[in-house]
């Protein structure tokens, strides 16, 4: 899945705005969702202005979209080509 892929799918399961799916999209890029992830969902609330609880949902949502991501190139490597 691409960049716009990813934002778009935040977008349509958060609910949150565009704009926040791209600061959230930077955050990932950022830092890898692998182990602990405490200081992904730190930078999330401090940059959407957002409690921890919100924040740990939209990161858990981003997790999934980046897991399906993932899956779907393991399933069909080749399917973009």
């Amino acid at each position: 899945m691409d960049k716009l892929g990813f934002i778009s799918e935040l977008v349509k399961k958060t609910g949150i705005s565009t704009e926040d799916g791209e600061k959230v999209n930077e955050i990932f890029e950022s830092n890898p969702p692998i182990g602990d992830l405490g200081g992904i969902i730190a930078q999330v609330a401090a940059k959407l202005g957002i409690g921890e609880e919100q924040a740990k949902g939209i990161v858990e949502k981003a997790k999934e979209i980046i897991g399906s991501g993932i899956l779907d190139k393991l399933k069909n490597p080749f399917g973009n080509q």
